[in-house]
This record gives C-alpha cells, sequence and structure tokens, in this order.
C-alpha cells in the first residue's frame, strides 16, 4: 500500500492566547467521498448491485444514529469508533463543576489502520515557496 501524502496549506490565523496574527498550517483535502460513491467503490467486485449496497449502508448508518442517540459508543471496525463525550472546565473545588457548565459533544477515535496512516504521512505544501523543501517527513 502506498504511503499517504497530505498537501498543507499555510493560512492566517490568531492566536487567541497572544492576539497576534500569525499563520498555521491547514491539510488541503482531495476532496469529498460522497456516500453513493462509497456504495459503488465497495460493490465492486461483489454480486451486489450499487443500489443494494447502498440500501444496505444507510441501514447500518441508520443503526449507528440510533445507537450514538442511545448513548452507546458504536464500534465501526477498520474505521474506528465514535464515543458520546462531553467538555467541562477544570475546577478545584468538586462543587464547582456545574452541569450548566457541561457541553455534550461527540469524540472519534480512529483504528490503528487509520490513525497509522494519518499519522505517518508524507507532508507537501500545496504551494512552494522559496526555501522550504517540497516535502517534509513526519
Amino acid at each position: 500500500m502506498s504511503k499517504l501524502k497530505l498537501k498543507v496549506s499555510r493560512a492566517k490565523h490568531l492566536n487567541l492566547q497572544t492576539r497576534t496574527l500569525g499563520y498555521v498550517a491547514r491539510v488541503t483535502t482531495n476532496g469529498k467521498a460522497f456516500f453513493d460513491e462509497i456504495a459503488a467503490d465497495a460493490s465492486e467486485n461483489t454480486t451486489m448491485h450499487r443500489a443494494e449496497l447502498r440500501l444496505a449502508l444507510e441501514l447500518c448508518m441508520d443503526s449507528v444514529a440510533k445507537m450514538l442517540r442511545q448513548g452507546y459508543i458504536v464500534d465501526l471496525g477498520p474505521v474506528g469508533k465514535l464515543y458520546p463525550s462531553c467538555t467541562s472546565p477544570c475546577v478545584e473545588n468538586v462543587d464547582d463543576l456545574l452541569l450548566s457548565n457541561v457541553r455534550p459533544s461527540l469524540y472519534y477515535r480512529p483504528s490503528n489502520e487509520v490513525s497509522t496512516a494519518i499519522r505517518t504521512a508524507r507532508l507537501q505544501w500545496t504551494k512552494k515557496s522559496g526555501s522550504e523543501p517540497d516535502e517534509l517527513d513526519v
């Protein structure tokens, strides 16, 4: 399997701690993979028509959404896991942690395969600037 290459661009960014304007790196994706395209790709080399596979995937995703709404951790196998989560401020006194300061959220933990592919990706600037190399090994 070939190594993932991610294109990175420079973007202006306001550092909220120092209130100074600077630059950060942002990934420039290869576009979006839409549900229909995923179903068509998954149906290749099978006896299922892409419409049948699309329906099966829809039923599966409906079940995933249902389980998340019920508070379950959803294991998506080779993709990773989705967890109900929350964020809150850190307080010294337990009585200072108020439910009104807790925000529910959704957390994604990639599988080892996905995590490794992203973590070991070869980075490349979208536009070459002067003295910077084309690729950076991470």
